[in-house]
């Protein structure tokens, strides 16, 4: 509990015990601000060191996920999101980068849900899911690196509006 309490992901209440934490643009916002700049060096580094074998896992993976948003799943198209980054941070070879993006992983797992969440997104994320696969195969930086960050500027654009929708609803 002390975990996720440091994690932001519960809060504490005097005696009465934990209680899952409420998602805040603030705390969305500092998690999507450093999983942005990761995201895009991921991206960039996997351009220079994806092995082919890896390069056949991201396409299956990209696939996996189209074939996942038919299901209309949420959790099934969350696990193969997640599939689809581990890949592309694996490509990297840096481990420490690998570690830092898995630290971040359950607090971003709450916003990737919520995000998944919102069926009219899907097609979108496929299309991004697509340039990014597209640009780390043909080795180029720049362009996986701004997919990777617009990708992720969206998800917290989605979010938003579904957190503020949420406060507006709960206000009536």
């Amino acid at each position: 509990i002390r975990k996720l309490e440091l994690e932001g992901l519960v809060t504490m209440i005097p005696r009465r015990g934990a209680e899952v934490a409420k998602i805040t643009e603030k705390s969305m916002k500092d998690v999507l601000e450093v999983r942005r700049t990761l995201d895009a060096l991921s991206a960039e580094l996997a351009c220079e060191r994806i092995s082919p074998e890896e390069e056949e896992a991201l396409k299956k993976a990209c696939q996996d996920f189209e074939d996942a948003v038919k299901t209309k799943d949420t959790k099934v198209i969350a696990k193969a999101d997640v599939a689809l980054h581990d890949i592309i941070a694996a490509a990297t070879g840096n481990q420490r980068l690998i570690q830092l993006i898995n630290n971040l992983a359950e607090q971003m797992y709450r916003y990737r849900f919520e995000y998944i969440k919102d069926a009219s997104q899907h097609e979108r994320i496929i299309q991004e899911h697509r340039i990014i696969y597209e640009s780390i195969i043909k080795k180029d930086k720049e362009a996986a690196s701004e997919m990777a960050k617009t990708h992720i500027d969206n998800q917290e654009k989605a979010v938003i509006a579904r957190i503020r929708m949420e406060q507006s609803n709960s206000k009536k």
